[in-house]
């Protein structure tokens, strides 16, 4: 859909061109025609008016409120019942109406977008509904059921329409929801549907949520229940630290199971998916967390506070959730068997690609050290110092993928986490403050001069690439 901004950036060249004769009056009229030069005066009016019936809308919402609020105390239950539910059937039919209304596709899909706005405005109506109804029927209920049961309302209504506005609000209810209730997990809760959603929401999110982004074909989406998933996910490890599994083994599986599992994700493992649509998506949080994992256990007194306490230090966590781990890591398994096993294109050889042979590296390593240092032996001189290599590693790869591919995202992404290992280090260790300001300096003129030169460097090799 072409927008009104580049019609008339259009519409100003081409009267240039006819000016300087590059183009005659045919060509004109024929891009005049094409892409309606005439009805660009007219749209900005008809925005005005469009701005002037939402103001009033606004109003005559904020009327109609005041007057349900004002006589809400002396209205029966069943009118109560219905003014909800007519206002809910009312704006999401109008919504629907006319967001599957064909567009014209030089306009802006005037029609389209209210119906999309009507759509979302009815989402959130579906919150004050279950509110108001729960009040009406006298029926209480926590806040974070409030949004889980709304989120879950909103994202069947992007299901049947593969809006991803509605996809974008359910995934953030849900979201708000599970993070309000999540400390309920921790205690001892009576049996409901709903405690059982919060407690499998890892499940919900990996099979409902993500089919969801493929629906829409969003990225937004994806990202956004990977943000759910993966806390959910370490929360689900936590009911193993009442079993009798080593705690050095258990804080292992905690820092490289999530890390892991995005690494070896593939698209192409769901059924009638044949493009790997979100793949770099997920490599990159897992780098993403690894950067954040390599800077957090990098520091000495991170590793002198890690001392394993042999006392009972059970909590109360359902082992129901386990269910949720054990999927999730056949998931795992199964997908890191599939970066190891022939491809099409090497089908006599078995092993990982050189850049998944190094995350595996930093996998086996980072989980190893955490197993020998609660385990076997405390070594926190030793693992601060691997992990700063590991973090050193991780930079400096980040920084030559990012010249090698031009990449913007991977070679900032180096400069930041390097320059971050530095500081830090400055700032964790007695050093003199004309030393932190050396340091700061150097790193300040450091990232200008990188900076500048790998713009000269993107420069050169888009020149390159377009002759």
């Amino acid at each position: 859909m072409i927008n009104e901004k580049f019609r008339r950036q259009l519409r100003h060249e081409a009267q240039l061109w006819q000016e300087e004769q590059i183009i005659d009056n045919s060509v004109y009229q024929q891009l005049a025609t094409r892409y309606q030069f005439n009805h660009l005066e007219t749209a900005a009016s008809s925005r005005f008016v469009m701005i002037l019936m939402g103001l009033g809308a606004i109003l005559l919402g904020l009327g109609v409120i005041t007057f349900v609020a004002a006589n809400w105390q002396d209205w029966s239950k069943e009118l109560k019942v219905i003014l909800l539910l007519s206002l809910f059937i009312g704006v999401n039919a109008a919504g629907f109406y006319l967001w599957q209304q064909p567009s014209d596709t030089l306009e802006v899909g005037r029609k389209q977008r209210l119906g999309q706005g009507l759509l979302i405005f009815g989402a959130l109506i579906l919150g004050a509904n279950i509110a108001l109804m729960g009040q009406i029927f006298h029926q209480s209920g926590s806040a974070h059921e409030l949004f889980l049961v709304w989120g879950i309302g909103v994202l069947v209504m992007s299901y049947s329409l593969q809006l991803t506005s509605l996809g974008f609000l359910g995934l953030l209810l849900y979201g708000i929801g599970y993070w309000i209730g999540a400390s309920n997990l921790f205690s001892l809760q009576p049996f409901s549907i709903l405690n059982l959603v919060l407690e499998h929401t890892p499940l919900i999110a990996g099979f409902l949520f993500i089919p969801l982004a493929y629906r829409c074909q969003s990225r937004v989406l994806f990202i956004m229940t990977l943000l759910i998933l993966i806390p959910a996910l370490q929360i689900s490890i936590f009911p193993l630290f009442n079993s009798s599994l080593p705690e050095g083994l258990i804080f292992a599986i905690l820092f490289v199971f999530t890390p892991a599992l995005l690494w070896s994700y593939d698209d192409t493992s769901w059924p009638m998916i044949d493009s790997r649509l979100f793949q770099r998506s997920a490599k990159t949080l897992s780098i993403i967390l690894l950067a954040i994992l390599f800077f957090s256990l990098s520091f000495n007194g991170f590793w002198n506070d890690l001392i394993v306490d042999n006392s009972d230090n059970s909590m109360f966590i359902s082992q129901f959730i386990l269910i949720d781990f054990y999927v999730f890591l056949g998931i795992m398994f199964l997908q890191w068997f599939q970066l190891i096993k022939p491809s099409a294109i090497h089908p006599n050889r078995w092993g990982f690609d050189s850049v998944t042979s190094v995350i595996a590296g930093f996998l086996g390593l980072t989980g190893f050290i955490c197993f020998w240092h609660l385990q076997i032996h405390a070594i926190p001189e030793i693992a601060t110092f691997l992990f700063n290599v590991q973090m050193f590693i991780l930079a400096t790869g980040l920084i030559r993928i990012g010249l090698a591919q031009t990449q913007r995202f991977a070679f900032w992404g180096g400069m930041i986490l390097l320059v971050s290992q530095i500081m830090s280090r400055t700032f964790e260790y007695n050093t003199e403050l004309i030393l932190k300001a050396f340091v700061f300096t150097l790193c300040g003129v450091g990232v200008i001069l990188a900076g500048l030169w790998f713009e000269r460097h993107l420069l050169a090799a888009a020149r390159t690439q377009n002759r």
